[in-house]
């Protein structure tokens, strides 16, 4: 391998790395939200439900959120016929999504902790959107030095992220409230 070789390789890992790092906090977003969701419309049966109950429903979600994304993508990958990967595009993309997965449990271990405590589902519940709210916050930075933005720049996505996470959640309670 010649110097060229190696230098013209590094921009390709760079920039498969940061598509990588770029698609693990989407995924994250994508699952924290639905998770928030999931939280919201659990917030509204706080009162008959059991705290391990919710730690199940928002597990559900994030692995029911990470298959409808996948299949998304595999149906795409399929439709526009592109180059099957490895693995097959299911596996692929199902390895792919355990983001949104894991994004649903801190919710779920804070249901579990809440059981454990024998304290409230509303506060749990409270608990829980509380970190999912961090972990957008979390989000919206990592989007910003991944983009590579001003210092001001970063503050506006750390801020606006979970804003506009929250409007979504707020909007999905809304709907199923009505």
């Amino acid at each position: 391998m010649t110097d060229s070789q190696s230098v013209s390789e590094e921009p390709r890992t760079d920039e498969r790395v940061q598509h990588q790092r770029a698609d693990w906090v989407s995924f994250v977003v994508y699952g924290t939200i639905a998770v928030l969701a999931a939280v919201g419309g659990l917030a509204l049966e706080s009162q008959a439900l059991h705290a391990v109950e919710a730690a199940v429903v928002l597990i559900v979600v994030a692995v029911s959120a990470s298959l409808a994304h996948s299949m998304w993508r595999v149906v795409g990958a399929r439709a526009r016929r592109d180059v099957v990967p490895e693995r097959s595009h299911e596996l692929h993309e199902l390895l792919r999504s355990w983001p949104i997965v894991a994004s649903g449990l801190p919710a779920a271990l804070v249901m579990l902790l809440t059981a454990a405590a024998a304290s409230s589902v509303a506060m749990g519940l409270e608990i829980a959107q509380g970190l999912g709210v961090v972990v957008l916050l979390a989000a919206g930075f990592i989007t910003a030095r991944l983009a590579g933005v001003s210092r001001s720049r970063q503050l506006v996505y750390t801020l606006t992220l979970p804003c506009v996470g929250l409007a979504i959640v707020a909007l999905e309670v809304a709907a199923h409230h009505a």
